[in-house]
């Protein structure tokens, strides 16, 4: 029996025990921590960490600076992982090289348009050379052509009258297209374009030549007048620049698309030869009266051999041979995209668009307002299956101007880009950063009045 059972209070005892080695444990663990976390805040060089030493702060002052510590730290952790998650999606090394000769780079397609797509005078005199049935006002065909800016001016608001439902019957009886409309109602290429110069050589703006010269064309704004850039030519190959600088490139003197009003100015469009000039495109405004310079900018982007050996979906990018395409381009895949989505809305092509050989009908005036009340979605179609290029040249623009008479000048006082200068200074000399500003505030507003009360208890006792 003995040997069976134990002392009653043997049990108790070794719980004891158990206990108190389990308490000195973690009173040991807990007291190295504290001491290795008080060395760490005397010694380290991590801007406001030292502000947890006790002889600085203690109480409430401390555990909201302990807060702002972790929380900036817990932030960091976050963005490092969505980092680390964002490579292991995509494990592509971006490598950034300037070693690239000028000649293996196209030069870019260069559009010249007008912000004005119908001008009043020439909508008149247009008018004027239709044949009309009985009865039909004059004034009311030239005020329909007025429709033709709900294709490309989204700010323009259509009147309460229906005119262009009669310059639509116009057009049908005279067997005109909305294109050929649109070219007579505002300026054309000829009337965007006059003198051109390549270098110091000037060349015919309008000849028949493959690359020296100015065709017409469209883009977002209507209809265009372009340079490098003929989308009807399939075989069309864009040609690159030999030289650089101020003194060579495309140089021309351009005119007003309105024939009285010379505050509308042209709009120059830079974009990749072989793409359809849309609001993507980098822009530069030309006003009346001055002589503007544009430095073009281009940027070359080029899969490596390891990246193209991922699947579409890692590398995130297509090339011609992916889809057996003599020329793949995103953008022709995105217009191609968004034209179909008008056809399935509205059952039409828009003529400004670059029209592909379809079995659908151009847009006619009747279609107009069909076309602006579904904009915004046109607009925002998502085209999952146009990946980017693999291999792509992208062109920013930089561009100033010269006034021929000096006009008033007026400073903005809201230069927001020298806000991120600044900062990038001040982090460079002296280190600072989010924290060293919360860290500057507390100092000027917590701290600074509890030394006020303490000089004030000093002087008035």
């Amino acid at each position: 029996m003995s040997i069976t059972n134990s002392p009653p209070n043997s049990m108790p005892f070794f719980s004891v025990r158990i206990s108190n080695k389990r308490t000195k444990w973690y009173k040991n663990w807990r007291l190295a921590a504290k001491d290795t976390l008080d060395e760490y805040i005397m010694n380290t060089k991590v801007s406001g960490v030292w502000l947890l030493r006790r002889e600085h702060k203690s109480g409430p002052s401390r555990s909201v600076w302990s807060f702002v510590l972790i929380s900036l730290l817990l932030m960091s952790i976050y963005l490092s992982l969505q980092l680390w998650l964002q490579f292991y999606s995509y494990p592509i090394v971006n490598t950034i090289s300037n070693d690239l000769l000028i000649t293996n780079i196209p030069f870019p397609g260069v559009t010249v348009c007008s912000p004005k797509v119908v001008n009043s005078e020439r909508a008149n005199r247009f008018a004027r050379t239709l044949k009309l049935p009985i009865n039909t006002s004059l004034q009311e065909v030239a005020e329909g052509f007025g429709f033709l800016n709900l294709f490309t001016d989204q700010t323009w608001l259509p009147p309460n009258h229906t005119s262009y439902k009669v310059t639509d019957d116009v057009l049908r009886l005279n067997n005109i297209t909305i294109l050929e409309a649109a070219t007579q109602v505002g300026a054309s290429c000829n009337d965007f374009v006059k003198h051109c110069f390549w270098g110091s050589d000037e060349f015919l703006c309008h000849q028949n030549h493959e690359y020296l010269s100015f065709i017409p064309t469209t883009s977002y704004l209507g209809p265009c007048c372009s340079f490098n850039y003929n989308p009807r030519n399939l075989s069309y190959i864009p040609f690159a620049a030999n030289t650089f600088g101020i003194d060579s490139g495309l140089s021309f003197i351009g005119v007003e698309g309105s024939e009285r009003n010379l505050s509308t100015g042209l709009i120059i469009l830079v974009h990749h030869p072989m793409d359809f000039a849309t609001e993507a495109a980098a822009s530069v405004t030309i006003t009346s009266n001055s002589e503007s310079f544009i430095q073009i900018l281009p940027t070359v982007q080029s899969a490596s051999t390891e990246v193209l050996k991922l699947a579409h979906n890692k590398r995130d990018c297509l090339t011609s041979n992916d889809l057996d395409l003599s020329n793949y381009r995103k953008a022709a895949c995105s217009l191609s995209c968004e034209r179909d989505f008008i056809i399935e809305k509205c059952h039409c092509q828009p003529y400004h668009l670059f029209n592909e050989e379809t079995n659908y009908r151009e847009c006619k005036l009747n279609d107009s307002l069909c076309y602006m009340e579904n904009y915004e979605a046109f607009k925002t179609v998502q085209c999952k299956d146009c990946l980017p290029n693999c291999h792509d040249v992208t062109y920013a623009t930089s561009a100033y101007n010269i006034r021929f008479q000096s006009p008033d000048y007026s400073i903005n006082s809201m230069y927001f880009s020298i806000l991120a200068d600044l900062g990038g200074v001040f982090n460079l000399c002296l280190g600072l950063s989010m924290i060293s500003l919360i860290e500057f505030f507390y100092y000027i507003i917590y701290c600074f009045g509890l030394n006020l009360k303490a000089r004030q208890t000093l002087i008035d006792p």
